[in-house]
């Protein structure tokens, strides 16, 4: 049997039972950590398995392949995978007595070329309700046998289309697409598909998809009902575009499932969910506003820029650097500023510009008396846009760390642990342990830490931010065990990174994978532009770092040392004050 004392499953000891001076029973202690029963993998035809042994000398085998355990018992192995229920056999035998583990999980399909006899058509997109416009073009793609001559129509009385076979690893993959005419009345419309195989024979099908054409004498438009994100396409899994605030409103031009298409001006549209946005009745008015007066002035230590507006409106921000100067774009403005207040000396704003690139926006271009960029922060009161540009840190002090204010995020929680190492040790566990090593080495050095969180609560990405900003930190650092996905090669895949989303960041996030990587003597996976909750912030510099990857049994026994722990402190520590030396000259 197995028990763990000192710190969860930090320090494994095998226990056996004694008769005197001989051993009656030492059954090599055998587990899978990951994957997990019953766990659902994406198709692959290869993948790992992680746990952990002992005596670490064991002979160990999964599913038949030798294993060899590293010195402490973690183990990782990658072994060929099938489709369908599949068993993970390891078995341990330790030259006296053998242990057996089994695990079962589900691998998905891989999908493959239909025969040339194929007998079914599986229509692949679209899938859900569709609402468009006349000039919007439907893409209709299905799978079916390879080498035969496709055709669709959109209802039971239109005209057959051509589709077209594409290149690739599956074949058999046909697309064409369609461009909705002002005549088309389509009010939920099936998609039908024909396809003659090449042996002459025919076979149809239908889409599960409804076509329906938008065809409103009055616009359509909806309020954001809450804080929400425009995505660039139908889908949680495209991009952010920019975020919405409460009460914007914003024209519809059509749907995909779940998603509808928004119109912020005449060539910029983007996404958003149906659930962040309430339908307003038919007839109501297009919003608008006309930009007039410009105030800039100095508050609590930034410079703040006020431009009333009639009307909530949805704005984009892109930031430049050496020298800085923001970009603002706000949609469905009309712009007439004559006037901008520059009321106080103590702003850091040179000039300010603005030009119209299209009907229904206006663009401001804002240049600094900064090389550096130290943060902005965007809100509405009222119906006032308000752009707060925060300037260097005032109290910094030029001595160590002292006057700077640092939010310290452990990453994850302890129901959203993360990854997981061949001994058990969860991401959110290793991640706490080592944050409160950093955060006594940055107070040593004079710094103010703001512990985003201890362990003891949840607490959500957004509500992260939120708390970095409410405590007004100078810079936020999120802590990180790294892993790969299923299917992928964790010796292939394996060291630390650095991530950072905000152009702001970079310059700091350029010096910590600098040093990082000259005093850790890690595998280096590089330096990344990441679309992170966590690094979008704008208001400061903000970066997420991937310390190892705690899935390989060697650096989870790494990220456990205390010298380990200390290294990474020391290495923030340096970043810091090689950035500030740099940035507040």
């Amino acid at each position: 049997m197995i028990r763990f004392f000192m710190k969860k499953f930090l320090i494994p000891v095998v226990s056996i039972l004694l008769f005197g001076s001989k051993v009656l029973w030492a059954d090599p202690f055998l587990r899978i950590v990951q994957p997990f029963e019953n766990y659902d993998i994406p198709p692959v035809e290869s993948s790992f398995v992680f746990g952990s042994v002992l005596p670490a000398t064991a002979s160990l085998t999964i599913n038949g392949a030798s294993v060899t355990p590293h010195t402490n018992g973690g183990f990782i192995k990658i072994i060929p995978f099938n489709e369908g229920r599949f068993k993970i056999n390891a078995v341990a035998f330790d030259g006296v007595s053998t242990t057996t583990v089994t695990r079962e999980v589900n691998v998905a399909p891989m999908r493959s070329s239909f025969s040339l006899t194929e007998k079914k058509i599986r229509p692949l997109s679209p899938t859900t309700r569709v609402v468009v416009r006349p000039g919007d073009i439907v893409d209709v793609i299905f799978q079916g046998a390879p080498e035969g001559k496709a055709t669709f129509r959109i209802g039971k009385k239109g005209p057959y289309f051509p589709m077209f076979e594409q290149p690739g690893d599956v074949r058999g993959i046909y697309q064409g697409a369609y461009s909705i005419q002002p005549n088309d009345k389509f009010d939920g419309a099936d998609i039908y598909f024909g396809l003659r195989r090449s042996d002459g024979k025919k076979i149809n099908s239908r889409a599960r998809a409804k076509i329906i054409v938008q065809r409103r004498k009055l616009p359509r438009f909806v309020e954001i009902k809450d804080d929400a994100v425009l995505l660039t396409g139908p889908g949680s899994s495209y991009g952010y575009h920019l975020f919405l605030d409460k009460g914007i409103r914003l024209e519809v031009t059509g749907e995909l499932g779940n998603f509808l298409r928004v119109l912020l001006s005449r060539d910029t549209q983007g996404w958003i969910k149906k659930s962040v946005a309430k339908e307003l009745p038919a007839g109501t008015p297009m919003t608008r506003s006309i930009t007039r007066n410009m105030r800039i002035d100095y508050i609590e230590g930034n410079t703040l820029i006020e431009l009333p507006l009639k009307n909530r409106h949805a704005y984009k921000i892109e930031q430049f650097l050496f020298p800085h100067r923001l970009r603002l774009t706000l949609y469905g403005v009309t712009p007439d500023t004559d006037r901008i207040r520059l009321k106080s000396k103590e702003t850091i704003v040179e000039s300010v510009d603005w030009t119209q690139n299209e009907p229904g926006s206006v663009t401001f271009e804002i240049l600094t008396k900064q090389e550096y960029a130290w943060g902005y922060h965007a809100r509405y009161e009222g119906t006032t846009f308000m752009l707060e540009i925060r300037h260097k840190p005032e109290n910094y002090s030029g001595r160590g760390l002292r006057g700077i204010r640092v939010a310290l995020d452990a990453g994850h929680t302890k129901s959203s642990f993360g990854t997981i190492g061949p001994w058990g040790n969860t991401e959110a566990e290793v991640n706490l342990m080592i944050s409160k090593v950093i955060k006594v080495a940055l107070e040593r050095r004079g710094a103010e830490v703001v512990m985003i969180q201890d362990g003891t609560k949840e607490i959500s990405l957004q509500n992260r931010v939120n708390l970095a900003w409410n405590e007004k930190a100078d810079f936020f650092i999120s802590i990180h065990c790294d892993a790969t996905g299923e299917g992928n090669d964790p010796f292939e895949q394996q060291g630390f990174s650095v991530h950072y989303y905000q152009p702001q960041s970079r310059p700091f996030a350029e010096i910590l994978h600098d040093i990082y990587g000259e005093q850790m003597k890690i595998t280096d996976q590089g330096l990344w532009r990441s679309n992170l909750a966590v690094c979008r912030m704008p208001q400061m510099p903000s970066l997420l770092l991937e310390m190892a990857f705690l899935i390989l049994p060697e650096y989870e026994e790494l990220l456990l040392t205390e010298k380990f722990h200390q290294s990474v402190a020391n290495v923030l520590v340096s970043s810091l004050m090689v950035y500030l030396d740099e940035s507040m000259k």
